[in-house]
């Protein structure tokens, strides 16, 4: 078991204390309990932040994705600013898969463009439909954070339950998309399909 007290992570994270949560995520994801301590001094957009950015290690892409060495990985959030200023802060020098990690932000639709990951915020659900739309075809890992989201065809889910995130996944959206899943990630999460 890691357990990691608020001792240990002022050592393990003298700049940036929240962000030792992305040791955490890894450890949970590789089948590792981490400590109830360690999560309560984090904030949810946080604990959704370093989620969305080490999924990013733990989906295969298809090889054509990456055309080139100097290719981003890019990912999009559509209505949460505070979950895009912790990303930033998170993927700063940071890389995905040998290729650099931009943040961008998205408004509408129309903003999508070429991307690896797209994560959809609350406020955004209503506008799912037309994402999920403009995402068919392309291998896009589609993230969000509430529960029509995985009902409507979303492939992670970032759920909260009794001050928890918890990853919820529809195997089925993600190998429609050309994705797969490494065994890691799917042992800690509750696998779902839309009809649930």
């Amino acid at each position: 078991m890691v357990l990691l007290t608020s001792g240990s992570r002022d050592r393990l994270c003298p700049f940036k204390k929240w962000s030792c949560i992305c040791i955490i995520v890894p450890l949970l994801i590789s089948g590792l309990a981490a400590g109830k301590s360690a999560a309560k001094s984090f904030k949810a957009s946080q604990v959704k932040a370093a989620f969305i950015y080490n999924l990013g290690n733990f989906v295969k892409w298809p090889e054509v994705q990456w055309s080139d060495d100097s290719d981003a990985f890019v990912i999009l959030v559509f209505g949460n600013d505070d979950i895009a200023n912790n990303l930033e802060i998170l993927t700063r020098g940071e890389r995905i898969q040998g290729h650099p990690v931009i943040i961008r932000r998205a408004s509408s639709v129309n903003d999508l463009g070429a991307c690896n990951i797209v994560f959809v915020g609350a406020s955004k659900i209503n506008e799912w439909p037309q994402i999920k739309e403009a995402c068919n075809g392309k291998s896009i890992l589609t993230v969000g954070d509430s529960e029509a989201f995985i009902k409507e065809g979303g492939m992670i889910n970032l759920a909260r339950r009794e001050r928890r995130i918890h990853l919820e996944i529809n195997i089925d959206a993600a190998t429609r998309a050309n994705l797969r899943l490494n065994s890691r990630l799917l042992k800690i999460a509750r696998i779902v399909s839309p009809e649930q």
